[in-house]
């Protein structure tokens, strides 16, 4: 090397450690940030999860239970919903409804209460149950009789006569040689399938699996010499009755009065004793007016026993003094004061599609929402 040329070979080394320095210190600064980066994560996640819990609770209790175990909603708090159901589906459902379902969309955009980060935060506080979520079996359906008898009574006695007694258009079903003589896979059987060449309809095509159970569970009872007595709902058979005399069919008429006694009871039922005789008589213009008088006031109620349902099951959404909240307001309430009891019965029973009102069908009787309704009643003006 010529002496007079510059060394710099002490720079290089120089400029090499600090090149080491500043690569090491940012790898500490990384390390450490990596730490800050996840711990802010975690808080973050922390406090999702606790605002959607706030949320939650004021918005889903009412349908999905405190703890997530369902009731009018579908059961969230499940180990195997959780494990096969991804956040993004979680959050999609929540934010546009459920179509036809008694889910409704609760984003902004659809009408809704929530924010997309609303969603987002219930969507993680759903999500932070999986770790000890329950494994829910799936509800078994148990066929009934009562539902198999009113089935019956309304689609089959016009061939099988009531009580499957037979008629001049079909054979006797509750029969003791013949239900000796058949299985329930028989009947099961042709019931689905019918029988063309005799007249028996393909009635598979019409009802539903779990209703085909529910008769051959009332064929069961008949072939141990049970009586059964159809489920009518007296509401339904008042307005049919209306329906039949409005149609000039006094006949109809008399067999939904009929029907109606054989589950009404007290001051209702001799109300429909009444009309029962008008109708012997030919009064059909008398039986019309006593049984509107009687749709007007019906189903009867105990106000007393309907303020422990509203506590139970409508408070949530409703308020305490019927003040609203999730749901419209109830004392006053307009709809009520202009709605009979009957159709209001008819309305807790459905539910609303597309709206947090959820129907009572399965959850609470007919009796009950009378109860019900007559508690309401005292909040109107």
């Amino acid at each position: 090397m010529n002496k007079n040329e510059p060394n710099y070979e002490r720079y290089v080394i120089v400029g090499l450690v600090l090149t080491l320095l500043i690569v090491a210190g940012f790898s500490f600064y990384w390390f450490g940030e990596s730490a800050r980066l996840t711990h802010a994560a975690e808080d973050f996640a922390k406090e999702r999860v606790h605002r959607g819990r706030a949320i939650y609770t004021e918005q889903c209790v009412s349908c999905h239970g405190a703890d997530g175990e369902g009731g009018a909603g579908t059961a969230l708090n499940d180990k195997s919903l959780l494990k096969n159901t991804m956040d993004a589906i979680i959050y999609s459902v929540i934010r546009s409804g459920v179509p036809s379902t008694q889910m409704p969309a609760w984003s902004i955009d659809f009408g809704g209460p929530l924010t997309d980060e609303d969603i987002k935060d219930v969507t993680a506080f759903i999500r932070a149950w999986e770790p000890t979520a329950p494994e829910i079996e799936p509800i078994s359906f148990e066929p009934d009789s009562s539902r198999g008898a009113l089935l019956f009574e309304t689609t089959c006695a016009v061939c099988h006569g009531e009580n499957g007694l037979g008629s001049d258009d079909g054979p006797a079903i509750n029969d003791a040689l013949r239900l000796a003589s058949l299985d329930n896979d028989w009947y099961s059987s042709t019931i689905a399938n019918g029988r063309p060449a005799k007249g028996m309809p393909t009635w598979g095509t019409v009802l539903a699996p779990n209703q085909i159970e529910d008769l051959i569970a009332l064929v069961d009872d008949w072939r141990e010499g049970i009586k059964v007595d159809a489920a009518f709902s007296v509401t339904d058979l008042i307005g049919s009755a209306i329906f039949s005399l409005e149609e000039e069919d006094p006949e109809s008429a008399a067999l939904h009065v009929t029907r109606a006694l054989t589950v009404a009871d007290g001051t209702g039922a001799e109300v429909l004793r009444n009309v029962a005789a008008q109708l012997l008589a030919d009064d059909n213009t008398g039986a019309l007016a006593t049984l509107t008088a009687l749709q007007e006031q019906w189903p009867l109620g105990d106000p007393v026993a309907g303020g422990e349902i509203y506590s139970t099951y409508c408070l949530p959404c409703h308020g305490a003094q019927g003040e609203g909240g999730i749901g419209p307001a109830m004392q006053p309430n307009v709809f009520i004061q202009e709605t009979i009891n009957a159709d209001l019965v008819e309305f807790m029973l459905e539910g609303r599609a597309g709206t947090a009102m959820a129907g009572f069908d399965g959850r609470l009787s007919e009796e009950e929402l009378a109860n019900l309704v007559a508690f309401l009643r005292t909040w109107q003006p």
